[in-house]
């Protein structure tokens, strides 16, 4: 017969010791069970719109019709930026803005988060969350990217903002729509925004770099604005419902005990 057994567990530092949904950090190390979080985190960020209420929907609302007002500028704001490409701006979009969206940049930086906290800090936490936020939200891009077929600016000898292919299996032709670079930047860029609250120019550097990613997609040609809109609003999302999954000061886990399983009520008193 298995028994069930609920467990609360007080912890008096300002360090968290346990991270919701499966993320478990033990003495400072990965639990496997941080790995099921990811599985678990998934479905919670599918499941999320089926809780919004009135506010949440007119955030939906503004986000979709921004994006629908940038859409219809996409061409004229391309156009703004094709005129005002040079060779330096060449060099510091790729060199040194566009890193931040693919993770060459981004993914070295939660690992030195990681590595320089001290056992069982808050900034382990930050970096295992802002790690599954790259990875989560790419992963959501990727999906829509195939849902949508969209063309880019410079897929065509005369590019053309309203091209979309649609739905097509096992193409990996024309994937424009949503930026995934301006997607993983904002979704990290949340994570460290919320998680470091108390150090208000973390988000400000986090969300400028973010904003910066999805600005050289455009000068880069990669991307239209609407892109680039939609990929920050998807990034947010991912990365704000993460941090709240996985930092806030009271958390749930499962654990499994012998004789039975039970959840672990974890809360951060100071």
């Amino acid at each position: 017969m298995i028994r069930i057994f609920f467990i609360i567990v007080l912890i008096y530092s300002s360090n968290l010791l346990f991270g919701q949904t499966d993320t478990v950090l033990v003495n400072g190390k990965i639990n496997g069970t941080y790995f099921v979080s990811y599985w678990h985190d998934t479905k919670a960020i599918i499941s999320k719109p089926i809780q919004w209420k009135g506010k949440q929907w007119a955030t939906f609302a503004g986000v979709a019709g921004l994006t629908g007002l940038t859409y219809i500028y996409d061409k004229e704001i391309f156009d703004f930026f094709e005129r005002n490409v040079n060779n330096t701006s060449d060099q510091i979009s790729q060199n040194f803005i566009e890193p931040w969206g693919s993770g060459l940049y981004s993914l070295p930086l939660l690992a030195g988060v990681y590595l320089t906290g001290t056992k069982n800090s808050r900034h382990k936490n930050i970096a295992l969350t802002g790690v599954k936020a790259f990875i989560l939200s790419g992963g959501a891009a990727v999906l829509l990217k195939h849902a949508f077929h969209r063309y880019r600016p410079n897929e065509n000898l005369l590019p053309n903002p309203r091209a979309w292919d649609g739905p097509i299996p096992f193409s990996s032709d024309h994937l424009s729509f949503p930026s995934g670079h301006t997607t993983t930047a904002f979704s990290v860029a949340s994570v460290l925004a919320y998680g470091y609250k108390d150090k208000t120019w973390v988000g400000i550097s986090a969300y400028t770099m973010a904003g910066l990613v999805g600005l050289s997609r455009i000068h880069d040609g990669k991307h239209w604005a609407s892109d680039v809109v939609a990929g920050a609003a998807l990034g947010t999302f991912v990365g704000v419902t993460l941090s709240k999954l996985n930092l806030n000061k009271i958390q749930v886990s499962p654990v499994s005990l012998k004789g039975g399983y039970g959840m672990c009520l974890v809360y951060q008193v100071n």
